[in-house]
């Protein structure tokens, strides 16, 4: 699985079955809330280190690479789990989950949330089998200029 911060793109596959899906992260980002959404830190590959404070919403998620695992307590959550030299830059607890009131704080929102359901259930099937958790490789590829306009 590749999630494209810059373009907001969740692609890849997991057994067979393909995954293609628009997704926000950080700023806010999937918030049902009108107005909510930080559009200087929503999908900002250069706001990665920003923290989750009481004045900002927390930055897009870090680059880097991660495992897919079922959530250990949220229901139909899929927790991002940090591979060895993934920088967080000091920041935690980052998962795969729906949209809600709240929206991103650097978690993966898509935009459907049968993408969600359908990646739960791919890493549940993964863990009951005892195979290995999916993997996820975050990137930023596009154009990079449209960053320095959003300040």
């Amino acid at each position: 699985m590749v999630y494209n911060i810059v373009e907001g793109h969740l692609t890849g596959s997991i057994d067979g079955t393909f995954i293609d899906a628009r997704a926000g992260s950080g700023g806010r980002a999937g918030s049902k809330t009108p107005g909510a959404v930080n559009t200087t830190l929503a999908n900002n590959p250069f706001g990665t280190g920003v923290k989750l404070s009481s004045a900002t919403p927390g930055g897009a998620l870090p680059l880097g690479f991660y495992s897919l695992r079922t959530h250990e307590s949220r229901q139909n959550w899929i927790r991002l789990v940090p591979a060895p030299g993934t920088n967080m830059h000091g920041r935690a607890g980052m998962a795969i989950h729906g949209r809600g009131k709240r929206g991103s704080d650097g978690c993966i929102v898509p935009a459907d949330f049968n993408v969600v359901l359908q990646l739960h259930k791919l890493c549940k099937a993964r863990e009951k089998a005892g195979q290995a958790n999916p993997t996820l490789e975050v990137l930023a590829i596009g154009d990079l200029d449209q960053f320095t306009n959003r300040a």
